[in-house]
């Protein structure tokens, strides 16, 4: 019988240091992203971006401006041109709620409706995860370390985190040498090619950081779905700032 209690107390044991090394990795992060006060500090943010997207097999070439306030908050318009056709696409996301409009050469086209709930909780469980002072927070996050893994042929350290507002499992690649995080992996979302939506595997690879106000941002991603790219991007004239306000993510009926 004590044998079989020693197992648990072992067995428990080993979760919390699994845990504890999860949180060192992630404290590890905060500190080389800025420090948790400026990561708490700046929440919103504005940029330009341009990049290239996957249209139906053909990479196709886009540029756009965001602006976000953390954690929940977003507005985006993105322009590309598609066998001659002008798209226009504005979206604005504020908390469980959503609106896209698109435009096809200035008129109007079906914008395919709102994002799923689903959808948006893991979209703002996914900027709260790259906040990283969030996943601190047993009330927003459970975290656990995992194996390291290969990223581009070099060693990561590994955090798989759970959001409490929806049960799906994220994984966080962190940088062995500088903390940085670099890759951030879950299912998602994403189109089928024929113009449907499926499940996907979403990994984004963050790349090329410059520091803003003394937090550290990633310039480029990567964004593969099913081990295939999707997008590429980089973001430009980037400014952080502490608030933006409310009625720039307003969502008229």
């Amino acid at each position: 019988m004590r044998y079989w209690i020693l197992g648990l107390v072992v067995a428990a044991a080993g979760v919390a240091n699994a845990d504890d090394k999860a949180a060192e990795v992630v404290k590890k992060g905060i500190e080389a992203h800025g420090g948790a006060d400026n990561l708490n500090k700046y929440l919103g943010a504005r940029y330009a971006i341009k990049g290239e997207v996957d249209v139906q097999g053909t990479d196709t070439e886009f540029t756009g401006n965001f602006t976000i306030m953390n954690p929940d908050k977003a507005h985006m318009t993105l322009n590309l041109e598609v066998m001659g056709a002008k798209i226009a696409i504005a979206s604005v996301m504020n908390g469980e709620k959503s609106k896209r409009k698109v435009t096809v050469n200035g008129m109007d086209a079906p914008a395919g409706g709102e994002e799923p709930k689903e959808e948006l909780q893991m979209a703002v469980a996914n900027r709260q995860a790259q906040m990283l002072t969030p996943l601190l927070d047993a009330k927003k996050f459970t975290i656990k370390s995992s194996d390291d893994e290969d990223v581009n042929g070099k060693r990561m350290s590994v955090v798989s985190a759970t959001p409490k507002t929806i049960d799906r499992e994220m994984k966080l690649y962190f940088d062995k040498d500088s903390g940085l995080l670099v890759k951030v992996a879950y299912k998602g979302l994403g189109p089928d090619g024929g113009g449907a939506r499926a499940d996907v595997y979403k990994e984004t690879y963050l790349s090329d950081f410059k520091k803003v106000n003394g937090i550290q941002v990633a310039m480029k991603i990567v964004l593969n779905h099913d081990s295939k790219k999707f997008l590429t991007a980089t973001m430009s004239d980037y400014e952080a700032t502490e608030k933006i306000d409310d009625s720039e993510f307003k969502i008229s009926d």
